[in-house]
């Protein structure tokens, strides 16, 4: 028992020290929450040897992770993102097919190197550049990838994220110093400093936060049992508990009248990166150190790709710069980095458009990434001709 609370205390308190650090001023903002929360596990696993109970990684990889998805997703309003999103509806599907283009390149091209590892980097990196971290983590669940190769996998992807976001400030003119961002863009609102945003909505709707955790709690339960009832009539889908999850939360949030839309963004991003504290904790620098290289290129390949590829459409179809930036960034990074790349640039009117498409990121990622991994599977196994 005493194990189990300490490891708990652990991974919480990890999690609580990766956010304060990820929401400092300067560029120890800029590396991010999840960056933070990731490196501070591996620096408690490898530097000081700390090693998480097994019952503690499960709960944070089953019950919490799946409420944490269950949250997200109930942001999702159909009817909004439709409304507020067909500025960039355009550019973000180039970018979205562009990004699942790239993913099966680079399997083709570092298929050979990555070995059995590239299917599954392969959904990882479509999921993740589609959606955001959401997607990531449902496809590496569903794909049940290992810990080593998670790890290495979101360390490749916040650095290239970073260093996208930040080109894309300086494509942009950015004309604000500080990532710290206020919008009024209501229930789809993800903030850019969350426990603060968590703590003052807490304050105010303490029981509608309640009720958005048991409403979560609630559809994360009707999933498991819905996933047990299929299983035996669909033994062949790859990641059905995943599917299902996401299919029928997405199905809730679009109840007419749910109030506690815009407490689950937060709710459920802060519920989410005790993930990566796992995963660091799991994980050896060796195999960062090892394989590293090779993961990372694969991941700079996609979103260089996607960068160039968008880019150079929206030459061709002459649309805004900022407008494509921002699409592509709601791909690479979901609706807080497109959020934060709207309103550093200037671009107020772009900031609830950038969510609502981010959102449809969620939608699509989990299962985008799904299908690439089987495709990439499928071209693997495949024998080559001679």
């Amino acid at each position: 028992m005493n194990d189990t609370l300490a490891g708990w205390a652990l991974v919480l308190g990890l999690t609580a020290m990766g956010f304060w650090l990820g929401e400092r001023p300067g560029w120890f903002g800029r590396l991010g929450p999840t960056l933070w929360v990731l490196s501070l596990g591996l620096l408690a696993s490898n530097g000081l040897g700390l090693r998480l109970p097994e019952a503690v990684a499960e709960g944070v990889n089953g019950p919490l992770t799946s409420v944490a998805i269950v949250l997200l997703l109930l942001a999702v309003d159909g009817r909004r993102v439709w409304e507020e999103g067909r500025s960039l509806i355009a550019p973000f599907a180039a970018a979205v097919v562009v990004t699942c283009l790239a993913a099966l390149l680079g399997a083709l091209l570092l298929g050979p190197a990555l070995g059995a590892d590239t299917p599954p980097l392969a959904g990882l990196f479509t999921a993740t550049y589609t959606g955001g971290s959401l997607n990531f983590v449902s496809v590496a669940r569903a794909l049940a990838v290992r810990p080593d190769l998670v790890t290495l996998a979101t360390a490749a992807d916040q650095l290239v994220f970073t260093v996208w976001f930040l080109l894309s400030l300086l494509l942009g003119h950015r004309r604000q110093n500080s990532l710290h961002l206020e919008t009024e863009a209501g229930a789809l609102d993800p903030g850019a400093r969350f426990i603060p945003l968590v703590w003052r909505h807490w304050r105010q709707w303490g029981g509608q936060a309640l009720a958005c955790l048991a409403l979560a709690v609630l559809t994360m339960l009707a999933a498991t049992a819905l996933t047990a009832w299929l299983e035996p009539l669909l033994p062949q889908v790859p990641g059905l508990g995943i599917v299902v999850i996401t299919s029928l939360s997405l199905v809730v949030a679009q109840i007419p009248g749910l109030r506690c839309k815009a407490l689950a963004y937060p709710l459920g991003l802060l519920a989410i990166h005790p993930f990566f504290a796992v995963i660091g904790l799991s994980a050896a620098v060796l195999a960062l150190l090892g394989e590293g290289l090779t993961v990372l290129i694969y991941a700079a390949l996609v979103v260089a790709v996607q960068a160039v590829g968008v880019l150079a459409l929206a030459r061709w179809r002459r649309w805004g710069l900022v407008d494509t930036l921002v699409s592509s960034q709601a791909a690479v990074g979901g609706p807080s980095t497109a959020l934060a790349l709207a309103t550093s640039c200037g671009r107020q009117d772009l900031a609830v458009p950038g969510v609502a498409v981010g959102l449809i990121g969620y939608m699509l990622g989990t299962y985008l990434g799904l299908l690439m991994a089987g495709l990439v599977a499928g071209l693997v196994a495949m024998p080559m001709p001679t």
